[in-house]
């Protein structure tokens, strides 16, 4: 089981989504940026006919003044978000997690780009494949409530 101590900071569901106007623009810069490195990658590769299965390939993309100022771009607004706390799981999907106290355990509530709010958690080890709804929560106090920390 992993620790609260191994998380700067820990969220309640209305303070990650307190937190979404800050990360959601960020989240748009990533994507743009993700974009326009692939087709200045791909113009790159194709003008300077670059293998695209050489080991080295990345090395000589980063070399490309565009390129690293996107990549360095995209760097800075992953750290931003990291900042806040959260984690981004999965960029080109908009994934971001919130680690959380669910009763006994910390586990992530799960934002994704396009969602209106956050509206799942997953268990640490289990990803975005054992995403679940907030309602199907397994922490329930004396009255029945789903509770989450």
């Amino acid at each position: 089981m992993v620790s609260s101590s191994s998380f700067p900071r820990l969220f309640t569901v209305n303070e990650a989504n307190a937190l979404l106007p800050s990360v959601r623009p960020l989240i748009d810069k990533i994507l743009e940026n993700i974009r326009r490195l692939k087709s200045k990658s791909e113009t790159v590769i194709r003008n300077e006919r670059l293998d695209p299965e050489a080991p080295n390939l990345m090395d000589r993309l980063r070399e490309d003044e565009e390129i690293a100022r996107l990549l360095e771009q995209v760097k800075g607004w992953v750290e931003e978000i990291h900042s806040y706390g959260c984690i981004c799981k999965g960029i080109e999907q908009g994934l971001i997690d919130f680690p959380c106290v669910l009763g006994a355990e910390v586990v992530f509530l799960c934002w994704q780009l396009g969602e209106t709010s956050v509206g799942h958690w997953h268990r640490i080890e289990d990803g975005f494949a054992g995403r679940r709804a907030l309602l199907d929560g397994e922490e329930t106090d004396p009255d029945g409530n789903t509770s989450y920390h």
